[in-house]
């Protein structure tokens, strides 16, 4: 099992945004668009994407994505960052990592509510504690086991 630069680079990025998202509750821009940018780059000059996958499976990685997260950020249940980071996860991995990420993503999310819920429930202090779930830090952790999973 060897990991190559490329990983590395994807395995850096993903710490990045869900440190980013765990700590300050916002995904800047540039750690985004700029993966997206980059994964872009990357399709057009060799015809596959940083992880591998050709072109076919980052059409259907993007429209998968989409159809998962556009419809929770019309209901204001995903902020646009959950949005362009699951994106780029499509760009940069295909269909197969993009769906993989998606489920351990709300997997962990999932298990982050139920937690979230019982400490609210017994937490006899009056600070009220924050109401969304990091989910871009859980889509990163997801790219991660994905990538785990797949090496």
């Amino acid at each position: 099992m060897m990991i190559t630069t490329v990983e590395l680079i994807v395995v850096a990025w993903c710490l990045s945004v869900g440190l980013a998202d765990l700590y300050a509750r916002r995904i800047p821009n540039t750690l985004a668009l700029g993966a997206c940018l980059i994964a872009i780059i990357c399709l057009l000059i060799t015809g596959h994407t940083l992880l591998g996958a050709n072109w076919q499976s980052v059409a259907i990685g993007v429209g998968v994505s989409l159809l998962l997260t556009l419809p929770a950020y019309a209901a204001r249940l995903l902020g646009a960052a959950d949005v362009k980071i699951i994106l780029a996860i499509a760009l940069i991995g295909g269909w197969y990592l993009t769906l993989f990420a998606f489920v351990i993503a709300s997997i962990l999310a999932m298990l982050l509510s139920v937690a979230h819920l019982l400490f609210t429930r017994f937490n006899t202090q009056q600070n009220k504690p924050k109401r969304w779930i990091p989910f871009g830090a859980a889509l990163s952790a997801g790219l991660l086991c994905a990538i785990g999973m797949a090496t």
